[in-house]
């Protein structure tokens, strides 16, 4: 048994909360549901004392003064089941910010709160903030005029739910890779700065009889060892450099046409690309929201610039009465499957469908492509490791097992 804090809502809508000794969650949820209480939020209880550090509570503090993006998905799935609870908007989002615990969260619901008393719609008043895309607010927004805005941010949820998923597999895929790459790393910098100089200790009276590469070896090693500021300079200064430049406008432009011609980041960069605009495209067209504006929503989901400049002049091809799907092949960047079925669905009417099955096929096709570049990276990493390290030991190991000839 476990204790939970719960909120419910009574049969007049009042707000209830406590805690409740049961098994899990779903024990609290039907007990509550017995009660004639409807569940809003079920959490464990902690009686334990809060340690000393914390590094779970120290992230949350840090966390606080900023609305994340675990913050919209709460915000679009609680307000949903308020809605659906029968529950106006404005008495929704005081019930939020009264539970809320976190302070930027509280200051945003209750600035909701005040733009709709000022006459503005929820849309109007989501749009004013920087953290809700072009794609919600026009959801939202279809939702109002069509009196069904707890089914459309419902659309919202299951919409970000599915890049949330696509967003987690490929930082799980690149954890390994990236773990086995620092350890090199690691192994390396202390083979060369904490064993190496050792061994020159060792050689110093044969210093003129060693080999070449051997001489090279202790000449970098004696020079990280002493230098070693100067050395992460050398290597972290240009990277720091190339970061700051990809920030600006100019440099992100550049690497957006580069990465567009590397074979293999090419093909990554399409099916993301694909997948985020189809997708995209998908849940604005059945929902009601006009193809052009679909586009010009889906040109900012984009994040390849070149991407956005194409949905762009595909927009202004539909404003001339041209199909999409003709323009966009036009183009050659998206993949001929996705804009040949896309004319198919322009034909027959069934655009929003056609959009899904696209997503779909390429989202597959982008994790097939990720588990095949890291089942290829994998293997690269470990012998480039091994490679160095191998060297730099086998050359160590030659000059001691021959150190007799070279003192001879």
């Amino acid at each position: 048994m476990a204790l939970f804090d719960y909120t419910a809502l009574d049969g007049e809508n009042e707000v209830r909360s406590g805690v409740m000794e049961e098994a899990d969650k779903g024990a609290v949820a039907l007990y509550l549901m017995r009660k004639g209480l409807r569940p809003l939020e079920i959490n464990i209880h902690s009686r334990s004392r809060t340690p000393f550090f914390s590094f779970a509570a120290f992230w949350e503090k840090f966390q606080t003064n900023k609305v994340t993006r675990a913050d919209v998905d709460f915000f679009t799935k609680q307000i949903t089941l308020l809605l659906d609870a029968g529950l106006s908007l404005d008495a929704s989002l005081r019930i939020m910010k009264a539970q809320s615990r976190k302070p930027s969260f509280q200051q945003f619901t209750g600035e909701v709160e005040r733009k709709l008393k000022e006459g503005k719609s929820f849309s109007q008043a989501l749009s004013e903030f920087p953290f809700f895309s072009p794609m919600y607010v026009n959801i939202a927004k279809a939702g109002e005029e069509g009196g069904i805005l707890p089914t459309m941010l419902n659309k919202i949820s299951e919409y970000q739910a599915t890049f949330q998923e696509l967003r987690q597999f490929i930082v799980s895929a690149s954890i390994y890779p990236l773990i086995l790459l620092a350890v090199g790393v690691i192994a390396i910098i202390v083979l060369v700065t904490a064993i190496l100089p050792r061994f020159e200790i060792l050689f110093s009276g044969l210093g003129h009889q060693l080999p070449v590469n051997v001489k090279v070896m202790m000449s970098v090693a004696h020079f990280v060892s002493n230098h070693y500021i100067i050395v992460l300079a050398a290597v972290f200064g240009p990277v720091v450099v190339l970061v700051r430049y990809l920030k600006t406008a100019k440099g992100r432009e550049h690497y957006d046409r580069l990465a567009i011609r590397i074979p293999m980041l090419k093909g990554f960069i399409r099916d993301l690309e694909t997948t985020r605009i189809f997708r995209t495209l998908e849940v604005l067209v059945n929902n009601g929201v006009h193809l052009a504006t679909a586009l010009r929503i889906s040109s900012g989901v984009a994040v390849n610039c070149e991407y956005r400049r194409v949905l762009n002049r595909a927009t202004e091809a539909l404003k001339e009465g041209r199909l999409v799907g003709r323009r966009l092949k036009d183009e050659g960047l998206l993949p001929d499957l996705a804009v040949d079925l896309l004319s198919i669905g322009e034909e027959s009417g069934r655009v929003g469908e056609v959009c899904g099955q696209i997503a779909d096929h390429f989202e597959n096709e982008l994790r097939i492509r990720i588990k095949r570049m890291i089942s290829m990276i994998e293997p690269a990493l470990i012998l480039f490791i091994a490679v160095i390290a191998g060297y730099v030991v086998v050359s160590m190991l030659s000059v001691i097992l021959s150190i007799n000839d070279i003192a001879g």
